[in-house]
């Protein structure tokens, strides 16, 4: 493992932070920076805070327990347990640590937001990777936190069945739910068709499909064509709640940018680019 980047790539990336973060200012979003390091109160720690434990660098000093950040978006859910959020948008740049890697998180959030407020994020997001970033977009993830509940019952929901769900374990879904279950002919189709074949199982006036559709129409208007639907069975922290979504160029496995919307101590939209 190399320890030391050289001038090139230190250059590189510091630049990259401030085009972010001045073309966000010059759109009126808060620049906003927060120590890497994070004191823990044990008394507020939530079940999310507990669960991610393990991928966090964490260490004790007296009475007191520590954490480099791994996450902006649940740094700033601890804050708000403490201190007002006194601004509507927030942009940042800097470290996080997940599994003693550390890579440099490029985001943005909106608080409390309208549907105009989190179209007009993705769009400067989307110029900004296109444009100053000078990167391709070709294809896009989207998918919702509730959109399960539209295909299974509470029942159904057993630990079991989310794990083949997680798995995409066909055959023995068809066995546990039945060959015509709406989840297993929903799985059963190429994950670029689904979107097209999911308005047959749900109601097409639910809050849920709506604003899954709403996105792919804001996806193909950006000119991303091709987009693929996720059924996720678990978000990544429990304040997940809605919308998600991930653009990808077609070489990488790993998204060019990510976000979502969700409600915990604070309510908002965010998205961002991981910068390795």
């Amino acid at each position: 493992m190399n320890y030391i980047e050289y001038q090139d790539k230190v250059l590189e990336r510091k630049d990259l932070e401030f085009k972010f973060l001045n073309y966000f200012k010059n759109h009126q979003y808060t620049v906003i920076d927060l120590h890497f390091i994070e004191r823990l109160n044990w008394q507020q720690l939530t079940q999310d805070d507990l669960e991610s434990m393990s991928t966090r660098s964490i260490w004790k000093n007296g009475q007191n327990f520590f954490a480099l950040r791994n996450d902006w978006t649940d740094q700033l859910q601890h804050y708000a347990r403490t201190f007002d959020l006194n601004f509507k948008r927030a942009v940042y740049a800097g470290p996080i640590a997940n599994n003693e890697h550390i890579s440099t998180n490029l985001g943005i959030e909106v608080f409390n937001p309208s549907y105009e407020d989190m179209l007009t994020s993705f769009q400067y997001m989307l110029k900004f990777i296109k444009e100053e970033m000078q990167q391709p977009v070709d294809f896009a993830v989207i998918g919702h936190y509730q959109l399960l509940n539209l295909l299974l019952s509470d029942t159904e929901q057993t630990p079991e069945i989310l794990q083949l769900i997680n798995e995409r374990n066909i055959s023995e879904l068809s066995r546990k739910l039945s060959e015509t279950h709406p989840l297993v002919n929903l799985l059963k189709q190429p994950t670029h068709l689904q979107l097209d074949y999911i308005p047959s199982l749900i109601p097409n006036d639910h809050p849920t499909y709506l604003s899954i559709l709403r996105w792919s129409e804001e996806l193909k208007r950006a000119g991303i064509e091709s987009i693929h639907l996720d059924i996720t069975t678990m978000p990544p922290k429990s304040y997940y709640i809605g919308s998600f979504m991930q653009i990808f160029k077609n070489d990488q496995s790993e998204p060019i940018m990510s976000g979502g919307h969700y409600d915990g101590e604070i309510e908002g939209f965010g998205f961002g680019i991981k910068v390795d």
